[in-house]
């Protein structure tokens, strides 16, 4: 492992890649320096969410996000950098236009507020805004210029953010978030006080079951369409993905997903992991 990504790793593994977490197994067959980038990516998004999510007064918050601001735009002349930046790579980073990363930050703060989504299409479009902006630092790092194929990636990984979010419905209302779209409740006749009250019946098994199996058919569509040389640098995304699959075909026939919530094995998040990257599934 070269010398200068040790401490980086390190950081980021005890983040958000502990030994049995998906994470971890989705990375656990890249290269040392694109598991750094992975695992740096959603280090950043950890570290700005823990920013936004954590402080007591919304002026700590800011005085964390601008620290983060200045230390991403300011690269070029910065001699300490964080764990962080030096895991995505400081020569990326410093070539990331400054404005872009005010933007990134927005859309991370955009994603820790509580939403309410009224259809499918406004559900989509608020991912999409929170996501897109990672992806001109995955453009940079697998040197993809097509626009066409970073907006199949995009489309593949809000499906895929979207099956998450169903999966881990019981515990978002917790937090008072209920992402399902409310033409999608009315369309099964189950209203937002049964979601909320978490009373599972009929209704709610054909609409869970019926809501992934879309967003499933949706990410794998948008997968086929990427291209190829995209598609194995992203293998991580979709390594995530299908354990997220494996989970949701553990609930399987009744998907009480309001009563509980079910996990795969680690040896299963292995060999997912392993399916992906060597069969390229």
């Amino acid at each position: 492992m070269p010398a200068h990504l040790q401490n980086p790793l390190s950081y980021c593994r005890e983040k958000v890649a502990h030994e049995l977490s998906s994470l971890h197994y989705a990375t656990v067959f890249q290269t040392v320096e694109n598991k750094a980038f992975w695992l740096g990516i959603f280090t950043l998004s950890h570290e700005l969410r823990k920013a936004c999510m954590k402080q007591l007064e919304a002026g700590l918050t800011q005085v964390k996000l601008g620290w983060w601001r200045n230390a991403l735009a300011n690269e070029k002349d910065n001699t300490n950098p964080h764990p962080v930046i030096t895991a995505i790579s400081r020569t990326l980073v410093a070539n990331i236009e400054a404005s872009h990363w005010a933007e990134l930050i927005e859309a991370v703060a955009s994603s820790c507020e509580v939403k309410r989504f009224n259809t499918a299409t406004d559900w989509n479009n608020m991912l999409s805004a929170e996501l897109r902006p990672w992806l001109p630092l995955i453009a940079k790092r697998s040197n993809t210029c097509d626009q066409k194929a970073l907006a199949w990636l995009l489309e593949f990984w809000v499906a895929a953010t979207q099956l998450c979010q169903i999966l881990r419905l019981a515990k978002y209302l917790d937090d008072q978030f209920q992402p399902i779209p409310i033409s999608d409740l009315a369309k099964y006749g189950v209203t937002a006080e049964q979601i909320k009250q978490r009373q599972h019946d009929e209704k709610t098994t054909d609409l869970f079951a019926s809501l992934a199996q879309d967003r499933i058919n949706s990410a794998n569509k948008a997968w086929k369409n990427m291209p190829i040389e995209l598609r194995l640098f992203c293998r991580p995304l979709r390594a995530l993905f299908r354990m997220r699959v494996a989970e949701f075909r553990l609930h399987h026939p009744s998907y009480a997903l309001l009563a509980e919530q079910k996990y795969i094995t680690p040896l299963k998040k292995f060999s997912t992991a392993w399916t992906t990257h060597v069969l390229r599934l």
